[in-house]
């Protein structure tokens, strides 16, 4: 049987939407940059330094800062660390309430109908990131051992090691596993080389970042998201 594991950022709730939030809030003087260029660059940035932060190498903290003040510079804006740090805790405040893409919602409830197991796998602190999974409303979908976070676990995507422990403990096998996600580095790329099937969702037009990776599936929206389960599954 297939098995389907979804990311949560970006995914089954738009990051965008918090982001634009805590903007509007905090940097509402600035009215000259596309919010989602910004939000693209501090993704870019927090990227970069994700694994220092899952080694304990750079704070938490330190890392917001960095992604923030980087992103405003790329745009040719300088910022405080006190003015990051603000934005932090209103976007922090504004991810506690999320609510699910409702394509996301039809798909769900259409692998619930169909009786194909689902399941979340995530990076990022176990309960910061539990938090955003409440606010969803999963629980009529999701169980809560179906939830896979890389601070729990011990490895993060794209680390074959995260995709190898989640099909343990699943009882899955790499060949009927599909991955779905937003990111190409560790949802893609780490799909492919755990050998798990994916779905790249591409609504913000990314282009690869690994040019010899490819999803096994893209989708630019999700309403092709969900005609493209509907067909799979």
């Amino acid at each position: 049987m297939k098995s389907i594991f979804f990311d949560l950022d970006d995914t089954l709730y738009d990051q965008l939407q918090p982001f634009q939030e805590a903007y509007t809030r905090v940097f509402s003087t600035f009215t000259d940059i596309s919010i989602l260029d910004l939000f693209k660059k501090s993704r870019e940035y927090s990227d970069k330094v994700f694994a220092l932060t899952e080694s304990g190498e750079m704070s938490l903290e330190k890392m917001h800062q960095y992604r923030m003040i980087n992103a405003f510079k790329d745009f040719g804006y300088t910022i405080t660390t006190d003015e990051a740090d603000a934005f932090q805790k209103e976007y922090k405040d504004q991810q506690y309430k999320v609510t699910l893409i409702p394509e996301m919602k039809n798909i769900l409830q259409y692998l619930s109908n169909k009786g194909i197991p689902v399941y979340v796998t995530t990076n990022g602190p176990s309960t910061h990131q539990r938090l955003k999974l409440e606010s969803l409303n999963l629980s009529q979908w999701l169980p809560k051992n179906h939830i896979y976070i890389s601070s729990e676990v011990g490895y993060a995507k794209p680390h074959k090691d995260f995709f190898d422990y989640v099909n343990e403990k699943t009882n899955t096998s790499s060949s009927n596993s599909y991955m779905i996600g937003d990111s190409f580095e560790n949802d893609i790329a780490g799909a492919h080389h755990a050998g798990w099937g994916s779905i790249w969702i591409n609504d913000k037009n990314k282009a690869r970042t690994i040019e010899h990776i490819h999803p096994t599936y893209e989708t630019n929206s999700y309403q092709q998201l969900e005609g493209l389960i509907k067909l799979l599954f």
